[in-house]
């Protein structure tokens, strides 16, 4: 997280969302206690944030509908968060994970539940850097309701 960049982009969606009717709140994990001090009013307003283990802060969490991951890159620990997400997602849930490009672990929990997994992988030109990838998984088409199904019940 460091500065909390990111955190203040996504809660500044929420906040849109929130004055167009939607209410929405942002949970960001980190283990370094002055990560995220960009989290300031009137983004805290729907944002906060979590220190220590994300594993024991995501126990906490109910009803995900984006989980990004982010967080200790080996694929023991990556799976032990899906695990423990996996019955705190909506059924219209997104997971985004940014070790895709060297870990299967987010393919293989889509395929385990039943949902879609895709992956798109960065390609530089002309850069010392190989590139990375984001895996994406979300539900299958029959599993998402229609556009009719604003919350989930």
């Amino acid at each position: 997280m460091e500065k909390g960049l990111g955190s203040v982009l996504l809660c500044s969606a929420l906040l849109r969302n929130q004055r167009e009717g939607f209410p929405g709140q942002y949970y960001g994990t980190d283990i370094a206690p002055d990560a995220g001090y960009l989290l300031i009013p009137p983004y805290d307003s729907v944002g906060q944030l979590l220190y220590g283990d994300s594993v024991e802060s995501l126990k906490r969490l109910d009803g995900i509908d984006l989980f990004i991951n982010d967080s200790d890159h080996s694929s023991d620990y990556e799976r032990l968060e899906y695990e423990v997400i996996a019955p705190k997602l909506t059924r219209r849930a997104v997971i985004l994970g940014d070790n895709a490009h060297c870990s299967g672990e987010l393919a293989s929990f889509s395929r385990s539940l039943g949902r879609q997994f895709l992956f798109f992988r960065e390609e530089p030109a002309g850069h010392w850097y190989p590139g990375a990838g984001i895996g994406i998984s979300f539900p299958c088409r029959t599993d998402q309701g229609t556009a009719n199904d604003v919350q989930d019940k």
